[in-house]
């Protein structure tokens, strides 16, 4: 009976080619590692170094310069009582939507808004209408003439904030911003006259005027300033029509 012959075996160096191989893909991953790190390294230094010479060897020097067209001088020929001025934050927002197919089909929305720090300021005009009587109990009724907005209004650029964002299927952000910002003056001017922005500034417009006539209007007639006892200034808007009651606007007393 024939003798089986074993298989033969692997020489030992059989396996090297993979462990070769794999030490090869270990040594590759380190030097990519250590590369990043002085890659980070240099460009981390670099940046120093470029700071460095900002600092001490740069000079940067910046102008500011002026160019004046002037369009137009009008003299306010002494008539204007300013009485008022208010400080307040505006927001101004412009939205842009798109449809397709009688709105069938919706392409997006595009939203502009500034916000911008805004001085208005109120007058009145001395060469309006002016009513004055004083009664025996010495209050004093002024029907002054009516607020009215100096216009343009100061905008104060220094707070703007700007920003805008395009619908999904819009691309026309930085156009309507830019038309917003446009329209920004006009806009706030129309904001300066309207009865919630009078109704902020009445109060201290109607101190205002009181003080006026208590050093001023009253010199000007027979009626002492000292037997005036109280001042009521009512603007042309606080008269109510015919058959509505009248709400007296607050007295302000003299001191």
């Amino acid at each position: 009976m024939a003798e089986e012959t074993p298989p033969p075996t692997a020489p030992p160096h059989a396996n090297r080619p993979s462990g070769c191989l794999r030490f090869l893909g270990i040594l590759l991953l380190l030097l990519v590692v250590a590369g990043g790190v002085i890659a980070w390294k240099f460009m981390d230094t670099a940046r120093e170094g470029l700071a460095w010479m900002g600092e001490t060897l740069v000079t940067q020097d910046i102008n500011v310069t002026f160019r004046q067209s002037v369009t137009e001088i009008v003299s306010t020929k002494g008539d204007i009582l300013e009485v008022a001025t208010m400080e307040t934050d505006e927001t101004v927002t412009n939205y842009d939507m798109k449809t397709l197919f009688d709105r069938t089909v919706y392409l997006g929305t595009t939203i502009s808004e500034i916000r911008v720090p805004v001085v208005y300021r109120y007058h009145i005009k001395l060469s309006d209408e002016w009513k004055l009587r004083v009664d025996e109990g010495g209050q004093c009724i002024v029907h002054a003439p009516a607020l009215r907005p100096s216009l343009p209004p100061a905008i104060r650029t220094e707070g703007m904030e700007k920003k805008s964002e395009a619908g999904w299927f819009r691309f026309n952000a930085a156009e309507n911003l830019a038309a917003l910002e446009k329209n920004l003056t006009p806009t706030l001017e129309k904001r300066a006259g309207n009865r919630s922005h009078l109704n902020l500034v009445r109060e201290s417009s109607r101190k205002s005027v009181a003080e006026f006539v208590k050093n001023w209007l009253l010199q000007q007639t027979f009626t002492p300033a000292s037997q005036v006892k109280s001042i009521t200034v009512i603007f042309p808007d606080e008269i109510p029509a015919q058959g509505e009651p009248r709400p007296f606007p607050p007295t302000v007393l003299m001191p």
